[in-house]
């Protein structure tokens, strides 16, 4: 495995050198500096699994999601995301039956047998990791090569890495008046790193803009539970199974906020709220069951 080790650190230094000449400022390698020359267990193999994972879903995980692309784009970018994905969830989550079905299958066809059982086997199952990863460094080098010259692909490349997710979390609570404890404030942060780590900024979008809306979006998405069930309030309004429902059960939860009301009282007032917002948008396609 030694020598796709060192095709791995030269392709990670050309990487590298692509971002600082786009951004600025070079890829975070602390990871590469010790990373396993040798895999001859299913520990070491686990071990290799991991730097894989923590490298490329997590320390360049903005870069990546910057360089790879829609996932319909497919080939070996998402390939391996989708293999470090399932290998490291195996890992941790022996109840995932899925991920350890993907697993048990890649072990197999990587080693040629049920299961790796001899310090051979393992071996076989890391170069075959390292391969995979070394193809698809070698295809974002190519796409950060050929988007290098580009002066918005450089300008969108620093624009994705430059702004603070927490930094602009907190503002948007600050904004929102909320009050949130660590635990809280980390759940949001993560879900806006999901949905950032793949956005590619639209002509005339910035990064903060973006971001601000996705911390918005996770933050109001937080909603308690309504005074009545939800069936309840789509068949008063006639929308139940409709395209709309959604929309008003959104509204129906910000009434229940605002109002604090229950009952049948509550339900009406949705169903006003409801109606004079369709009629100010001069729309007339809800029915007009439960509003006399």
């Amino acid at each position: 495995m030694r020598s796709e080790v060192e095709e791995f650190k030269r392709l990670c230094g050309v990487l590298s050198l692509h971002r600082q000449i786009c951004t600025g400022e070079e890829l975070d390698m602390s990871l590469t500096h010790s990373w396993p020359s040798d895999v001859s267990t299913e520990t070491e193999f686990g071990a290799l699994v991991s730097k894989s994972y923590m490298l490329w879903r997590e320390t360049w995980m903005l870069d990546i999601g910057f360089l790879r692309g829609p996932r319909r784009a497919g080939g070996p970018i998402w390939d391996f995301d989708d293999l470090i994905y399932k290998l490291r969830t195996a890992q941790q989550h022996s109840d995932n039956r899925e991920a350890v079905a993907r697993s048990e299958e890649w072990v197999k066809t990587a080693c040629g047998r049920n299961a790796p059982a001899t310090y051979d086997e393992w071996a076989v199952c890391g170069r075959a990791l390292m391969l995979g990863l070394n193809v698809a460094i070698e295809r974002l080098c190519k796409l950060a090569a050929a988007g290098r010259r580009d002066t918005s692909f450089r300008q969108a490349w620093l624009a994705k890495v430059s702004e603070s997710v927490e930094s602009i979390v907190s503002s948007v609570v600050d904004d929102l008046g909320m009050h949130l404890d660590e635990r809280q404030r980390q759940r949001h942060v993560r879900e806006v790193e999901r949905r950032w780590k793949s956005y590619r900024l639209r002509r005339g979008e910035t990064a903060a803009e973006v971001l601000a809306s996705f911390a918005e979006r996770s933050l109001v998405s937080a909603m308690d539970r309504l005074p009545c069930d939800h069936q309840q309030v789509l068949d008063e309004l006639g929308v139940l199974g409709s395209v709309d429902a959604s929309a008003v059960l959104r509204l129906a939860h910000t009434v229940a906020e605002i109002s604090g009301t229950s009952g049948e009282t509550f339900v009406k007032l949705v169903g006003s709220t409801w109606a004079s917002l369709r009629f100010a948008g001069g729309s007339s396609s809800v029915s007009s069951a439960g509003f006399a």
